[in-house]
């Protein structure tokens, strides 16, 4: 090779190599995910979604904070709906555009309740039920208040600790948390199955099967109710002492789509769960925040667990055969029925034929008496005729020995 050449060649790779470095990085920052955050009503700046924003760089961030169409969503990857202003209406134009945006599909979409305190805190619980009924969601935010007098943070029952502890299926979520999160004065979720409401507890079963828990309280919590209506799915007037469940997610693994509910805001909703110290109380609200955020856009774990995946279809499968299984009882149950029928009226024949026979006897025994009978009668019908001719003779001996 010509020695004058090998500058320009050392030249043209040090170009190509700037250049693809320059594509790779403006390809990468073109392809982050998108969250929106709906933080409708909000005025001026939040520290904690300021924090949020500033924390999780991995992910490219909008802020909506008034009334939204579902331009203002296309292209989202996850949004995060938190009812700041408990007095700013959520109409029905902006339910069907979240319904719009997320029925495309593959999207996570994070809503946001409260407790039913007097404060104004329970005006957040009927918009967050209005977007989960829009999307056809079975999670639901009840009208009472979970509170821990043992385990809570600062001393007060309406801070339970949140013990971030999901099913194995969102194991991801935990990595890293080491404490609590905080809920300040959450509310209770439930699930609304075929119009009736249940409980969501940490350990109770469900009517569906896609729910998974996320975040728990002790098993000391309990619930207030402050606010009418009066909840769904749990009994005020005897209280349950148990583990409530404060967050969940629901996925659909035909759609790729992701619901998560949480009884507290991650911002706002007088302080979010995103605070790391409360009250001189160490807390992991920064480092669960962004794993959830991660895992909602596809860059923690696997966003629909492959294990979760395996046991839906295990449970569709099992669903498959117990009701198969069902249908053949319903078949041997109504061949059992037939055979009942059958044999009732085989054994109708049998008495009848037995009723039959035992007339027949009755017949034959009758006949034989009157045959008894008719051979009595022959035999006195001679003796009655020798009689009549012995008295004939008699008589007529005795007329003729008279006319003598």
């Amino acid at each position: 090779m010509n020695a004058r050449f090998i500058p320009v060649i050392l030249l043209l790779i040090v170009v190509l190599g700037a250049a693809a470095a320059l594509v790779n990085t403006t390809y990468a920052e073109e392809t982050k995910p998108t969250v929106v955050v709906i933080a409708l009503g909000l005025f001026g700046e939040d520290p904690l979604l300021n924090a949020m924003i500033g924390n999780i760089t991995e992910v490219d961030w909008k802020v909506i904070t008034e009334d939204f169409t579902y331009d203002d969503l296309k292209g989202a990857d996850m949004v995060i709906f938190v009812q700041v202003d408990t007095g700013y209406n959520l109409t029905d134009e902006m339910v069907n555009a979240i319904k719009q945006w997320f029925n495309e599909g593959g999207k996570t979409l994070w809503v946001t309740s409260d407790s039913d305190y007097s404060g104004g805190d329970y005006l957040r619980i009927p918009p967050a039920n209005k977007i989960l009924e829009a999307i056809g969601s079975n999670l639901r935010a009840d009208h009472v208040e979970v509170v821990d007098p043992v385990h809570n943070v600062g001393g007060k029952d309406y801070r339970p600790a949140g013990y971030v502890e999901p099913d194995p299926e969102l194991a991801v979520l935990a990595g890293g948390v080491y404490n609590p999160i905080l809920m300040h004065g959450p509310g209770a979720l439930a699930v609304y199955y075929n119009g009736e409401w249940y409980p969501l507890y940490k350990d109770n079963e469900l009517p569906v099967d896609n729910i998974y828990r996320i975040v728990v309280t002790s098993p000391n919590a309990s619930i207030h109710e402050f606010v009418e209506p009066k909840p769904y799915a749990y009994d005020i007037l005897n209280p349950p002492v148990r583990s409530f469940c404060l967050m969940a997610a629901e996925i659909n693994f035909d759609n790729g789509n992701i619901v998560i509910l949480s009884a507290e805001a991650p911002f706002d909703h007088y302080q979010g769960m995103f605070t790391a110290v409360y009250h001189e109380v160490p807390l992991s609200g920064p480092t669960f925040v962004k794993n959830v955020v991660l895992w909602g856009v596809g860059l923690l774990g696997e966003r629909l667990p492959s294990i979760a995946v395996e046991m839906a279809q295990l449970k569709s499968q099992i669903k498959s055969l117990e009701e198969q299984v069902s249908n053949l009882q319903n078949r041997v149950s109504s061949l059992e029925d037939e055979l009942t029928q059958t044999q009732n009226q085989l054994n109708q024949v049998t008495n009848e034929k037995n009723q039959c026979m035992s007339d027949l006897e009755n017949a034959n025994s009758q006949i034989s008496d009157l045959q008894g009978q008719v051979s009595n009668l022959s035999t006195m019908q001679w003796v009655y005729l020798g009689v009549g001719l012995i008295i004939g003779i008699i008589i007529g001996f005795l007329i003729g020995k008279k006319m003598k």
